[in-house]
């Protein structure tokens, strides 16, 4: 049985339920535009319009969500009349406020107990698609490593992500577990880079092209099926 020395984690929806998150992270965005720039001219629904567009223009801009959101923010500012340098300064600001509130989240229950109990172990990273940070987080006390679809400039289900991961741990694919939600963009797409797998299956979701090693219902038992895979 070949030896497991690292695990890595997805982020959003594996450690936290990232729907609130988001929902109130977008709504705290546009309240602040809406109070800080006169004559500013999109709301909320207004500034998803605008994303379909800038995406549509650069597709590479789903792998840099911060970068896309500025982008998105910026030519809200240049519709609104506003000049190049406030169109700078404001998407500058509000970017700020934006991951602020992004980073406002609540963990599932268990998961830092979780952490702790397998960092005394294994080596923990983080490889997400989203561009929420570990140190913002706290979670740099448990995880040595972290790249993001941003990092890679790649976003999962491309193998990029793991791959950086395998290298800077210098580890063979086997010798990894990587946890997610996604059953196609964490399990599918980590099966295909050769890494052992867990399910985080919360909601009752169909599985994708490829079945995980392990799956569980709550990230408490997470400990329990790593143990599984290593022995």
């Amino acid at each position: 049985m070949t030896q497991i020395k690292v695990i890595g984690f997805d982020l959003d929806d594996t450690l936290w339920d990232n729907t609130p998150v988001m929902i109130n992270a977008e709504k705290t965005l546009a309240e602040w535009l809406l109070q800080q720039v006169p004559d500013f001219r999109y709301d909320l629904m207004g500034m998803r319009d605008l994303r379909m567009e800038v995406v549509e223009q650069d597709p590479g801009l789903k792998a840099r969500l911060t970068e896309m959101r500025w982008q998105i923010i910026h030519l809200a500012m240049d519709r609104s009349g506003y000049p190049e340098s406030r169109c700078r300064e404001v998407a500058d600001a509000a970017m700020a406020v934006f991951l602020e509130a992004r980073n406002d989240i609540t963990f599932f229950e268990g998961t830092l107990s979780a952490l702790t109990q397998l960092a005394e172990k294994y080596i923990l990273g983080s490889l997400s698609n989203g561009n929420s940070s570990i140190f913002r987080l706290g979670l740099e006390a448990y995880f040595s490593f972290a790249f993001s679809a941003e990092d890679v400039g790649a976003a999962k289900p491309d193998p990029a992500l793991f791959q950086r991961a395998l290298e800077h741990t210098e580890v063979a694919p086997a010798e990894m577990i990587y946890v997610g939600d996604d059953p196609v963009l964490d399990i599918d797409a980590a099966n295909h880079a050769g890494l052992r797998t867990i399910w985080l299956n919360r909601k009752n979701k169909s599985a994708g092209e490829t079945a995980a090693d392990v799956i569980i219902s709550d990230i408490a038992e997470v400990v329990e099926a790593v143990e599984e895979l290593a022995s």
